[in-house]
């Protein structure tokens, strides 16, 4: 018996890491095959990065979030092997405190579009956001409105952004050309007076907006790997949420939270 102890403790179960996303091409050379979400790593597997820019995000056996990149180096990119083990490459997120986060799906006006947007990353889920403004803060009429300014293909772009009773809304194909894709990096925020030609910037970030389906497929891929750690719905929820602030950065509260809640709500059982 004493014996029987000492070995089951001296085991340490090597980690696993599970793919969820995968963004570039990526190959397990272990395998032979391109490594796509649903498939676990183990930390020896040995990776062919398509590029730099190629990574994967993962999640471990004890829940923690991994990204699964090559490190930014200096040097001659051509005379570089574009390859690593997992666990030379695999790096822990840092997971966001959801207060710290700006999550507040209770909140009803926005007061503070700074606070809101923030200044590093801001994602919209699917097409279209509604922001309703606190009119104190933000009164808005022909006269006082919000402009978006930034470039695509250097290009300068000044956008009114389009409000109807206190609420802004943000439409993807009013703001990404096409060949911009999905993200508009350094946006500028602005008040605007027309009257008196005056304007103040409020924040700047990049935007981005997400793919609703290619979410719900991605959280569709961690559910399972939840429910073996026997998560009860709520905590479940709860994880969907962090995942996307640590992966996609801010978003709207609301939009996030009832999005997560039917993912969870209609994830078949």
């Amino acid at each position: 018996m004493i014996i029987l102890l000492f070995v089951g403790f001296g085991a340490k179960a090597q980690e696993v890491y599970h793919v969820t996303r995968v963004s570039g091409n990526i190959t397990n050379l272990s395998t032979g095959q391109p490594i796509a979400a649903g498939v676990a790593l183990s930390p020896d597997d040995r990776l062919l990065f398509e590029s730099l820019e190629s990574y994967a995000i993962t999640i471990g056996e004890n829940m923690n979030r991994f990204l699964i990149k090559l490190p930014e180096t200096e040097g001659n990119l051509d005379n570089r092997m574009l390859t690593a083990s997992v666990k030379e490459v695999a790096t822990p997120t840092k997971m966001r405190n959801l207060m710290l986060a700006r999550f507040d799906p209770k909140q009803s006006e926005v007061n503070d579009l700074r606070q809101y947007f923030g200044n590093d990353k801001f994602s919209i889920i699917g097409n279209a956001v509604d922001i309703q403004l606190d009119k104190q803060k933000y009164p808005l009429s022909d006269d006082k409105f919000i402009v978006f300014y930034y470039r695509v293909d250097n290009n300068p772009i000044s956008k009114k952004i389009g409000n109807q009773d206190q609420t802004l809304v943000l439409e993807k194909d009013k703001l990404v050309a096409s060949s911009a894709g999905n993200e508009i990096s350094n946006l500028a925020v602005y008040e605007y007076e027309r009257s008196t030609n005056r304007s103040q910037e409020i924040t700047k970030f990049t935007l981005v907006f997400v793919d609703k389906d290619e979410l719900k497929n991605e959280f569709f891929t961690i559910i399972p790997i939840l429910k073996r750690q026997k998560m009860a719905d709520d905590d479940i929820k709860k994880y969907l949420i962090e995942y996307y602030y640590d992966f996609y950065g801010a978003t709207d509260s609301k939009t996030i939270d009832q999005f997560a809640d039917q993912i969870v709500k209609n994830y078949p059982q």
